[in-house]
């Protein structure tokens, strides 16, 4: 069953601002702010389950890097 979260339950679930989850995630506050209101996007919710449980999230580079290293 997947349970959609929404921008703000992400924010609140973490106790970040917008910019302080961006950073975490490696992005700009403005693609955020292009989320959907109503749910984020799947990939982005594993990064910030991993980060509610004090694990790195996996980045975009870091998938990068993995694949060409």
């Amino acid at each position: 069953m997947v349970v959609e979260v929404t921008k703000q339950e992400a924010l609140d679930l973490l106790g970040f601002t917008v910019g302080q989850l961006a950073d975490s995630l490696g992005v700009t506050s403005q693609a955020i702010s292009q989320w959907p209101d109503d749910r984020i996007p799947l990939a982005r919710e594993y990064q910030i389950r991993d980060i509610k449980e004090g694990r790195s999230p996996i980045k975009h580079e870091s998938v990068h890097h993995q694949l060409a290293g």
